[in-house]
């Protein structure tokens, strides 16, 4: 079964996406960028990506794109931003990765399920 990683610290946000995803893909959840490495390290033959947030403890999602960077995993696992913070400086940054797509906050059932299927595509194309 296909595994996205869904890393936010804020549970209402997980409950959101796990709920969004539905039973066809398995979703393990991380509260930091720590966690989200040590659940890609545990899932890696099945996840097909990454919804991460920027703004967490322990290693922000800066530090994990820096990490997928470093490791060159861009190709391996497509990841898509989701962020509160708008700002021009946050999104230029975030778009210096290699990211497949960002969704600000508030986002709907809608925007997870386009961006999911993104993640499934490129997963494809990879």
């Amino acid at each position: 079964m296909d595994t996205i990683i869904v890393a936010d610290d804020s549970k209402i946000i997980q409950n959101l996406i796990t709920k969004a995803i539905g039973e066809n893909i398995n979703v393990l959840l991380a509260s930091n960028g720590k966690e989200a490495i040590e659940q890609l390290s545990r899932a890696a033959n099945t996840t097909i990506g990454i919804l991460l947030d920027l703004n967490m403890p322990e290693y922000d999602g800066f530090t994990v794109l820096d990490y997928f960077k470093t490791n060159n995993l861009f190709k391996k696992y497509p990841v898509v931003i989701i962020s509160g913070d708008d700002s021009k400086e946050t999104i230029e940054r975030a778009f210096t990765y290699q990211i497949l797509d960002l969704l600000n906050k508030p986002f709907s059932k809608d925007n997870i399920a386009n961006v999911i299927e993104k993640m499934k595509n490129s997963k494809m194309s990879m």
